[in-house]
């Protein structure tokens, strides 16, 4: 169940909203819900503000309580989001587990990684290995939004790295517009394909061995206008136990005229 968990965090912690914006997300497994999603953000004129929760929802819930909780900042310069902190939780009440974690960026790039309880010395980060890695980089909360510069998000390959892991996704050049509905308002959308490409940090299993296979992840992106966004309200990616869903169930936008 943890790298079910993984594998929604992989699409949905890159997921970056601006201005006053939330949207819930319901993920499901097999036809089963396994998990919900929160996602809010808040876009000033210079800096922003994001924030992800995770909960596990349904079965799931029963033998694997869980709930994830990040959030990052930074400035909004040149139409990017440039970190400057990264912070998450995760707790596995029926496990006992925990941990609380941080990384600090210095002109968008790492520079520190603190963590309760501490990771173990082989796994501490230098700063070498923060620099090799996060360079051209996002925190996982803003590696997936894709910036109005770009009239086709498909043309976007997006670059995550956790102060531990790095990974990237490697989009497909072919799109197709779509249109989706969510609560009874239809979306356009883009339909972009790509497959993970895991970096460094990951341990083979088949999970990463499925997501890695070409177009085996698939985002249904809205552009939003008043944002100058495009934000996926729509992803899925292939596992071993079939597809994982992850689709937007309310969207509430102040600013967006949809």
């Amino acid at each position: 169940m943890k790298k079910i968990f993984l594998s929604i965090f992989i699409i949905l912690s890159f997921t970056n909203l601006k201005a006053e914006t939330e949207i819930e997300y319901s993920a499901y497994l097999g036809g089963l819900q396994v998990a919900n999603i929160l996602y809010s953000a808040e876009l000033n004129e210079d800096d922003w503000k994001i924030k992800t929760t995770i909960t596990a929802s349904g079965l799931v819930d029963v033998f694997v309580s869980f709930i994830f909780f990040a959030e990052s900042n930074g400035k909004y310069i040149n139409k990017s989001l440039i970190s400057d902190s990264y912070n998450f939780s995760y707790e596995i009440k029926n496990k006992n587990k925990s941990r609380v974690a941080e990384i600090n960026y210095k002109e968008g790039l790492p520079v520190s990684v603190n963590a309760d309880p501490p990771y173990r010395d082989e796994d501490i980060p230098t700063k070498e290995f923060l620099k090799e890695y996060g360079k051209g980089a996002s925190d996982p909360n803003s590696a997936f939004v894709v910036s109005k510069k770009f009239n086709n998000p498909c043309l976007e390959n997006s670059k995550s790295f956790d102060g531990v892991r790095s990974y990237q996704i490697l989009m497909s050049e072919k799109s197709k517009k779509s249109k989706l509905n969510i609560n009874n308002k239809e979306y356009e959308t883009i339909i972009c394909r790509g497959s993970f490409d895991a970096i460094v940090g990951y341990n083979d299993s088949d999970f990463l061995e499925a997501a890695s296979e070409d177009n085996a992840i698939t985002y249904w992106y809205t552009f939003f206008e008043k944002e100058k966004m495009w934000i996926p309200i729509k992803f899925t990616i292939d596992t071993p136990l079939g597809a994982l869903v992850i689709k937007a169930r309310e969207i509430n936008d102040n600013s967006n005229e949809g």
